[in-house]
């Protein structure tokens, strides 16, 4: 409980992985609205996993917000977690053998091709059951780089796309069109003429692009990757600073741009506070130049959080 409401699925899953391996996560929506109901489901590979959850991820919040972690009250008794879906709708036990989403692309495969897929699809799952993930990740980029096959471990489906956003109509029929709303476009904020100039905002965007279809695919050593090209991609030394939340990016610099403060008027501020008041007078009263509204914040700030001079 307590997860915020712009956090996906994808989101809540990597975000469970420091307790143990996550093979489902799910962010409950109102069916009429829907809108986040702020809980969801995190089904783990093994009991032990779901029970380090439980103990431990209180300590780690997610986007500032402290979470709630409970088993699932409404496991059956025979301890299987069934399927949930966005909407709150649960479903039957995630199928155990794997079927291609697209029966329609079996045509057009070669047996030769279709038999590799198959193998090598059986081979990462049994890396995933000896947890020797690093194998089971190179398996997944051999099928993706070598056949186009992406796959969806959830529902034991896999398809052919060129680039991954050609989802089944299978796969997004069970998924339901929150699991694969198309995001935000990136958008840059401007900082100085002369930082701006420096970059490249079709190459970053297009960087940035190729890291969010390989957040879907749940390639992370890829969009590590792609992250760290975009960050860098800046000439003269330049970096970028990006935030996912608000799918923003722009030029970091370590020195402050420089903004010139005009004043409209030279009377002595009126705080409505009036211990704030008081404390100005007080200002005043020890100084024998009397000062403008800047230097009076300049001297408050001096005087009671000297730290913050450099913010002001």
């Amino acid at each position: 409980k307590n997860i915020p409401s712009q956090i996906s699925w994808q989101e809540l899953k990597d975000h469970f992985k420091v307790a143990g391996d996550v093979v489902f996560a799910s962010v409950s929506e109102d069916m009429k609205t829907g809108k986040p109901k702020g809980h969801g489901i995190v089904q783990f590979a093994t009991t032990k996993d779901a029970k380090q959850a439980i103990r431990i991820m209180r300590d780690y919040p997610l986007s500032g917000s402290e979470l709630y972690v409970r088993a699932d009250v409404q496991e059956s008794e025979s301890n299987a977690l069934r399927n949930v879906v966005p909407g709150g709708k649960r479903g039957p036990t995630p199928p155990s053998k794997w079927r291609c989403a697209d029966e329609d692309i079996l045509q057009t495969m070669s047996q030769e091709d279709y038999k590799a897929i198959r193998q090598l699809i059986k081979s990462r799952d049994k890396s995933r059951l000896r947890r020797n993930y690093e194998a089971s990740d190179r398996m997944r980029e051999e099928l993706k780089f070598e056949f186009k096959v992406h796959l969806d471990d959830r529902l034991k489906m896999w398809w052919v796309s060129n680039d991954g956003r050609n989802v089944p109509q299978a796969i997004s029929a069970q998924k339901g069109n929150g699991r694969w709303k198309r995001p935000e476009p990136w958008r840059q904020i401007p900082t100085t003429e002369e930082n701006d100039a420096c970059v490249n905002p079709a190459l970053v965007e297009g960087l940035l692009r190729q890291r969010d279809i390989a957040r879907q695919e749940k390639d992370f050593t890829t969009a590590d990757a792609l992250l760290e090209k975009a960050r860098t991609c800046p000439d003269s030394n330049l970096t970028l600073i990006i935030h996912d939340d608000s799918r923003t990016w722009r030029i970091w610099t370590d020195e402050k741009p420089s903004r010139p403060i005009i004043w409209t008027t030279e009377e002595e501020p009126s705080p409505r506070n009036p211990i704030d008041r008081k404390l100005i007078e007080h200002s005043t009263k020890n100084k024998s130049i009397k000062n403008n509204a800047a230097e009076e914040c300049i001297a408050l700030v001096s005087a009671h959080a000297p730290e913050r001079v450099d913010d002001i």
